[in-house]
């Protein structure tokens, strides 16, 4: 019995749709999915829907360890050929781990959040997404018109954690910018310290503190230009894994190692576009894991609105 009877149907009419307007897709999408089924239907059917002309196969990590009752063959069975799943056969989790040697290993490397549809895809664009994330507008179309030059395009810094913000010195757009010495930004911390410099272990680095510790590419809605990106990435280059948890956080090491190559990465203000943990009641995914009752309500949340998209194609 379907999880979420009526689901193939509404993805096939989205389907339909796609093939008439016959585009030819130029990116591939990967997710990574740790529990959240019905959130994990919301966020690729809402993206078919408003980015399909764009997309061709979905690069479907799955962890190794699941929360109970995280059956994803509902969706998998709906997006049918465009579906290329995929279990690592280590489970890394939110642990951090800094040896960058590693990443070499093939097991642990392809462990790394959304490394295996970065080996895989032979498209020029990779678009990464959470899998908490109900998508309104063609993200994808305006993002690839934005990318230009540019490594990486989306939601840079988690500039509400960091020192710099706080003291109106750096920005999102402005980054690339505010490159203060080691000692600089030491002072800076000392005087207005963020929210989370308990967690920085080392940051930032005598030798290279730019870029700041809180700067990323946020991994929740993110394009990338593998034309550009592959051969600077492990395997094939330097850069630790863009889904590395290296640093302080989940692609901050990444942002770091291409940064420091001279590559520049493009903000883009997701928000018309993207709601992040958009179930959850404060803000946050990763809560939500580590709370029953927010689980399920979040869940209860994705699911009414499936239901109602399945309604209306009826």
């Amino acid at each position: 019995m379907a999880l979420l009877p009526g689901f193939d149907g509404l993805i096939a009419n989205i389907e339909r749709d796609l093939s008439a307007a016959g585009r030819e897709p130029v990116v591939d999408v990967v997710i990574n999915c740790y529990g959240k089924p019905m959130n994990t239907a919301a966020t690729l059917c809402s993206l078919l829907q408003h980015s399909g002309c764009w997309i061709d196969k979905i690069y479907f990590t799955t962890e190794r360890k699941q929360p109970a009752n995280s059956d994803f063959s509902f969706i998998t069975q709906a997006f049918g050929g465009r579906i290329v799943r995929y279990t690592p056969k280590l489970w890394l989790w939110v642990r951090p781990f800094r040896w960058r040697f590693l990443y070499t290993l093939p097991p642990f490397r392809l462990a790394a959040r959304y490394q295996h549809g970065w080996e895989q895809t032979d498209k020029d664009y990779l678009f990464i997404t959470h899998n908490d994330v109900l998508y309104t507008g063609d993200i994808i179309g305006y993002m690839l018109q934005g990318i230009d030059h540019h490594i990486g395009i989306g939601q840079v810094g988690q500039c509400w954690n960091c020192s710099a913000h706080f003291a109106g010195l750096c920005t999102p757009d402005t980054y690339t910018e505010y490159k203060p010495s080691y000692t600089q930004l030491k002072e800076l911390m000392a005087r207005q310290p963020g929210s989370r410099e308990k967690d920085y272990h080392g940051l930032p680095r005598k030798d290279r503190p730019w870029p700041l510790p809180e700067c990323r590419l946020n991994e929740w809605t993110a394009l990338i230009n593998m034309k550009i990106a592959r051969e600077v990435t492990m395997p094939w280059g330097d850069a630790v894994p863009f889904g590395a948890f290296f640093g302080l956080d989940i692609g901050t090491q990444w942002f770091s190692d291409v940064l420091n190559m001279g590559y520049t990465v493009k903000h883009f203000n997701i928000t018309p576009f993207a709601h992040h943990a958009w179930t959850s009641s404060h803000g946050s995914g990763h809560a939500a894991l580590l709370n029953a009752d927010e689980y399920t309500r979040s869940e209860k949340v994705a699911e009414e609105w499936l239901r109602k998209e399945i309604e209306k194609a009826k």
